[in-house]
């Protein structure tokens, strides 16, 4: 077995730049932790939620950063409103630019978020009434030059969010100004995603990975990209041969992912995708 030392030593190669690991691959460390481990892998770029990074404190991430060579390119905000009528939206709006603080503290370039459930039985009422709550606030985070996206999530994630398309969170970013956090385990299945790549990948802000380990029926179930069914592959052409000039973000969680350890996951993945982006040409 290696000791520490010795696996620092076999990975001192570093990653091809574009790679990127989120501290969601490490959900056991601390922020500090998890961007000292993601230096080790060879990576020089992560993302991290705001509450890991509230935790450690954002002079000491914005040291482990600097310490190990690993920027922040984008953190998560809480974004998520409670939209129905008589709620303190001003308070939601408060924690709102706390985060958009804290992301910019950290040389964070975007956040990104999810909207909050549906108050309102029609999508279009909640996507107005959402525009209207952030409206200030997407103006706030670029005078930070910070980008603030929205994630389409799966419907079992209906508590939190009420986008769970790529074809949804364009419509509701041109309304907001705000741009995409496409994640690829939540929308790889539409039948129009790549046209929708095509057509408005400048709204493509930020994109995450992962496989789906096939045959399992709860989340999470991702899984190492090369391991499933997502054609990561050939959705990566599309948005390179689209113009899309940021980072791919390695989220990699679940009992696949424990099963292989979490090192050892973001090891093959790192390693796989940087393989791909330079067959690739990126």
């Amino acid at each position: 077995m290696n000791t520490k030392s010795d696996y620092n030593t076999a990975t001192t190669d570093r990653a091809h730049p574009r790679v990127s690991v989120s501290g969601l691959c490490f959900p056991t460390l601390s922020a500090i932790d998890a961007i000292e481990a993601i230096g080790e892998l060879g990576v020089s770029k992560t993302s991290m939620t705001s509450a890991k990074i509230r935790e450690s404190g954002v002079d000491a991430v914005a040291t482990a950063s600097r310490r190990h060579g690993v920027s922040m390119v984008t953190t998560t905000a809480l974004l998520r409103f409670d939209l129905t009528p008589g709620a303190d939206i001003e308070g939601q709006i408060d924690g709102a630019r706390a985060d958009i603080d804290q992301a910019a503290a950290v040389g964070a370039g975007s956040v990104y978020t999810l909207t909050g459930r549906r108050a309102f039985a029609d999508w279009d009422a909640n996507a107005a009434a959402y525009a209207e709550a952030t409206s200030d606030l997407v103006q706030y985070a670029a005078d930070k030059g910070i980008a603030v996206a929205v994630e389409p999530t799966n419907w079992l994630y209906a508590d939190l969010n009420f986008v769970h398309s790529f074809h949804d969170a364009l419509l509701l970013g041109v309304r907001t100004g705000m741009g995409v956090c496409l994640d690829l385990f939540h929308v790889w299945t539409e039948a129009e995603l790549l046209d929708d790549i095509r057509k408005n990948i400048e709204l493509v802000s930020h994109v995450q990975l992962s496989n789906m380990s096939a045959g399992m029926r709860s989340l999470p179930c991702r899984d190492v990209p090369g391991a499933g069914d997502v054609p990561i592959r050939h959705i990566v052409k599309e948005l390179l041969d689209s113009g899309y000039t940021g980072t791919f973000d390695l989220e990699l969680s679940g009992p696949s992912i424990d099963d292989r350890g979490h090192r050892e996951a973001a090891t093959e993945s790192v390693a796989w995708l940087g393989e791909l982006l330079t067959e690739l040409g990126a």
